[in-house]
């Protein structure tokens, strides 16, 4: 038994083999960074491009194992914070 995918564009059924997903014209915008003050020297960063000099000139790269989100950390992230290194 053959199965079927309705396409949108035809308005009826068709084999799957036979669909194709129609490319949408959506742009996506990722939006600047905030500002935020380098730890490295003090300096002021308020754009990726600006973020991107400060890393090549001090050859360091962000790691993202940081938690900016609301409320608690999640446990993965809690656990290798220090309470239970000794």
């Amino acid at each position: 038994m053959t199965r079927l995918i309705y396409d949108r564009e035809k308005g009826d059924f068709v084999p799957v083999e036979e669909y194709r997903r129609p490319m949408l014209a959506v742009m996506q915008v990722m939006p600047d960074i905030t500002p935020f003050v380098s730890p490295v020297d003090g300096s002021l960063i308020s754009s990726r491009a600006q973020l991107r000099e400060h890393e090549r000139v001090h050859q360091v790269r962000q790691c993202g194992d940081d938690w900016a989100g609301g409320g608690r950390a999640p446990e993965w992230f809690r656990k290798g914070q220090g309470a239970e290194r000794g």
